[in-house]
């Protein structure tokens, strides 16, 4: 694991995301509801996983859905 990927999964809530987002797609409001925060408060750690490369973003016409990277899928596996 990076240090970047350590830095990323020490806060509990992208824990929680990527748990929610494990084999499944799915879009920013139905993260939001699922752990009961604020969709700016998904984005932002989103954004985060993002970046670690354990996210990925795909657009489309009107909303963007996320799902997991394959290396955000082993680093899942482990919780």
């Amino acid at each position: 694991m990076t240090p970047l990927t350590e830095k990323v999964l020490r806060h509990r809530t992208r824990r929680q995301i990527l748990q929610t987002l494990n084999g499944q797609r799915t879009f920013l409001r139905d993260i939001a509801r699922a752990l009961d925060i604020p969709p700016s408060t998904a984005a932002y750690h989103l954004k985060r996983l993002l970046s670690a490369g354990l996210v990925e973003q795909r657009r489309g016409v009107y909303h963007s859905f996320y799902f997991l990277t394959e290396h955000g899928e082993r680093i899942a596996a482990e919780f």
